[in-house]
């Protein structure tokens, strides 16, 4: 096993630095509020950060029982992992929450650039992940951080 293996991808630690935590730990969480989980992960500068960041994902909402979300909240976190890896250096921060039914990903990298949707290339790859994210989250979008940015989006989710 090496270090990407998701059963050895370190929890993140301390206190989260997004615009959304901030705003949750100083608020405290919504107002009777069924169910509040969290979980948090950093993920290195490699490649092989996406598809961990699916595994990592796709087990936390089967534990949370609210798979019915999970290939959807997949493939729009690799999105987000990807951009970060892509755009920014060093490791990323993932960290999802599942409150009352709306389940919130995130993903934190050092690049303050906000992603713009751009015209996808003809042949290649590239210029997607803005796209899917308006077609398949019901909102997304970036906050920048003290040590860059955090892109996150939003879906409904069902607890059971």
């Amino acid at each position: 096993m090496n270090a990407t293996d998701p059963a050895h991808v370190k929890p993140a630690d301390g206190p989260l630095e997004t615009p959304w935590a901030v705003a949750a730990s100083v608020d405290g969480p919504p107002a009777q509020a069924d169910h509040l989980w969290s979980a948090s992960w950093t993920l290195p500068y490699d490649a092989v950060s996406a598809p961990v960041a699916r595994v990592l994902v796709r087990a936390q909402l089967a534990d949370w029982s609210a798979g019915d979300v999970s290939e959807v909240a997949e493939l729009l976190v690799s999105e987000l992992v990807t951009d970060a890896l892509h755009h920014a250096t060093g490791p990323v921060r993932l960290t999802v929450w599942l409150v009352d039914g709306l389940l919130r990903c995130e993903v934190e990298g050092r690049h303050p650039v906000a992603p713009l949707p751009r015209k996808p290339l003809e042949r290649g790859e590239g210029g997607y992940g803005p796209r899917l994210l308006d077609a398949l989250a019901c909102c997304w979008g970036s906050a920048a951080t003290p040590a860059g940015k955090a892109a996150w989006f939003e879906l409904p989710a069902t607890v059971r």
